[in-house]
C-alpha cells in the first residue's frame, strides 16, 4: 500500500482513519464535500511528511461520483466512510430522505468500488474497506432507511469481494458500534427529544449517547473513531491479505456474531 483514498475525510471517522493512515506513512486522497474543513484536514496532514491530495465532491450527486471515480484509478486502497444517517420514526420517514440517504450510503460505495476496484483488479493488487454499521444487522424503528442503507453495504461489500477476489482484491467493510461522531450529535439531540426520562431530566445530546452506550454495550464504553481507524488500518495492511468478504464488528460487543 501507498496511496489510499478516504472519502468524508474532512470530519469524524473519515479524518480519524486519514490521521491513522498518515501516521503509517501513507500518501492519501482526501475526498469530501466540505472544501475548507477538507483544505485544514489536508495541510495539517502534509505537515507530517505524507503526501495528500483532494478532491471536492457531493456524493449524493452520481455524476460527481463518477468524475471522483475516473480521478481515483491509481490508488491502492479505498476506504468509503461518507455516510448519512437522521433519526425519525418509520411513520415520519420521508421518501427525500430515504432517497438521500441510499445516494450516498450505497449508489456511491457502488460507484466508487466499481470503478476503482477494475483499475485494482487490472494491476492484480488492491484494498477496498467500507464503512458500514452494526445498524445494517439489526432494524430500528426510528433509523430504517441507514439501518436499510448500511445492510446493503454489508451485501454489496460480499458481492464485490466476490466479484474481485480472483484479482488479488481484497474488500471487506468495519461495521461501528456507537461513535461520537457529528451525525451522533445529531441523532443525540433526537434521543434527547424523544425518550421520555431523557426529555425529562433534560439531557443533552451527549447524556444520550452515554446512556445508549450503557444500555446497550458489554464493555460499558463508546467507541472511538481512533478504534475504527485501527481496524481499517489492519484491513488495508498485509496482515489482513486473506481476510475478505467480512464485516467487522467494532462496538464493544453489541453484536456478537
Amino acid at each position: 500500500m501507498s496511496t489510499i483514498a478516504v472519502t468524508g475525510a474532512a470530519q469524524g471517522i473519515g479524518e480519524a482513519v486519514a490521521n491513522r493512515l498518515a501516521a503509517e506513512g501513507l500518501d492519501l486522497v482526501l475526498v469530501d464535500r466540505q472544501a475548507e474543513r477538507l483544505g485544514e484536514v489536508a495541510d495539517r496532514l502534509r505537515s507530517t511528511g505524507v503526501e495528500v491530495a483532494t478532491r471536492v465532491a457531493d456524493l449524493s450527486v452520481a455524476a460527481e461520483v463518477h468524475d471522483l471515480t475516473a480521478s481515483l484509478t491509481h490508488v491502492d486502497g479505498l476506504v468509503n466512510v461518507a455516510g448519512i444517517g437522521l433519526m425519525s420514526t418509520f411513520e415520519e420517514l420521508e421518501l427525500s430522505q430515504w432517497e438521500r440517504t441510499f445516494a450516498i450510503n450505497v449508489t456511491a460505495t457502488f460507484i466508487l468500488c466499481q470503478g476503482v476496484g477494475a483499475a485494482m483488479a487490472a494491476r492484480g493488487a488492491g484494498r477496498i474497506v467500507n464503512m458500514a454499521s452494526i445498524a445494517g444487522k439489526r432494524g430500528s424503528a426510528t433509523l430504517a432507511d441507514y439501518c436499510a442503507s448500511k445492510a446493503a453495504v454489508i451485501s454489496l461489500t460480499q458481492s464485490v469481494a466476490a466479484a474481485l477476489g480472483p484479482n488479488g482484491v481484497t474488500v471487506n467493510a468495519v461495521c461501528p458500534g456507537l461513535v461520537w461522531t457529528p451525525m451522533w450529535e445529531a441523532t443525540g439531540s433526537w434521543v434527547a427529544a424523544n425518550t421520555p426520562a431523557l426529555a425529562e431530566a433534560g439531557a443533552s445530546n451527549h447524556d444520550a449517547f452515554l446512556a445508549t452506550v450503557k444500555a446497550s454495550t458489554p464493555l460499558q464504553k463508546p467507541t472511538r473513531v481512533e478504534d475504527i481507524a485501527a481496524a481499517v488500518n489492519f484491513l488495508l495492511s498485509d496482515d489482513a491479505s486473506l481476510i475478505t468478504g467480512q464485516a467487522v464488528n467494532v462496538d464493544g460487543g453489541i453484536e456478537v456474531h
